[in-house]
């Protein structure tokens, strides 16, 4: 039961709301959001019709008129101290920020480890000189990463290998193109008799390749 010095007040609360106070007459005076308001958890939302202030005992007395008035202020404050732990919390568990310097070079890093993933889909392609040292880059920090398990350590090195190999497997590609390109030449000088004999050589020599092939694996077959 609280005061009630106004002239309007709330017929009837949405249904999400839950009365807390009443005037003498019933008339609802304060209600809270059971969803918004544990102030344990720092979460304070209430509506106050009523005058808590103007509820103290004639004579300057410390004591409420009606029990639970007190309460209102205990709550906000006991929100209040839980929020600012919460804020506390949170700031010790945030990442540190990285300076310009660090930032740049971990875009840097990101940038390397998606440019080596699109020459492993892709199966290789030309890179440019930009692009080669991201990958550089990308190489060295997995390379010099040391403050993981031997495990992880060598995962990574394995990694930046790989990465920074990116531009020697590349060579290995164009030169292999070269190579066809030539044979596709030579081949194409070649009359279609000798065209017939190379063929029938060749078909020969992976016939045989593979009698010897079968013959070997039946033997390691058979020693296990």
């Amino acid at each position: 039961m609280v005061n009630s010095y106004h002239h309007q007040g709330v017929r009837r609360l949405a249904q999400r709301f839950v009365p807390m106070a009443f005037a003498p007459d019933g008339l609802v005076e304060g209600f809270y959001d059971p969803d918004a308001y544990n102030p344990g958890e720092g979460k304070f939302i209430m509506g106050l019709q009523f005058h808590p202030e103007r509820m103290r005992k004639p004579g300057g007395s410390d004591e409420f008129d009606y029990p639970g008035c007190a309460r209102a202020y205990q709550e906000f404050v006991r929100a209040v101290v839980a929020h600012q732990h919460k804020v506390a919390a949170a700031a010790a568990n945030a990442p540190p920020k990285l300076n310009p310097a660090m930032q740049k070079q971990r875009k840097v890093i990101v940038r390397s480890f998606s440019l080596a993933k699109d020459l492993y889909v892709s199966g290789g392609g030309r890179t440019r000189p930009s692009e080669q040292r991201d990958l550089d880059a990308g190489a060295e920090f997995l390379e010099s990463n040391t403050a993981l398990s031997v495990q992880q350590e060598k995962r990574l090195k394995q990694m930046g290998a790989t990465v920074r190999n990116a531009s020697g497997y590349l060579n290995s590609l164009k030169l292999n193109e070269g190579r066809e390109a030539a044979a596709r030449a030579l081949m194409a000088e070649m009359t279609a008799d000798q065209l017939s004999s190379l063929a029938s050589f060749y078909h020969t020599m992976g016939k045989i390749c593979s009698e010897v092939l079968d013959r070997k694996l039946q033997s390691l077959h058979l020693q296990v």
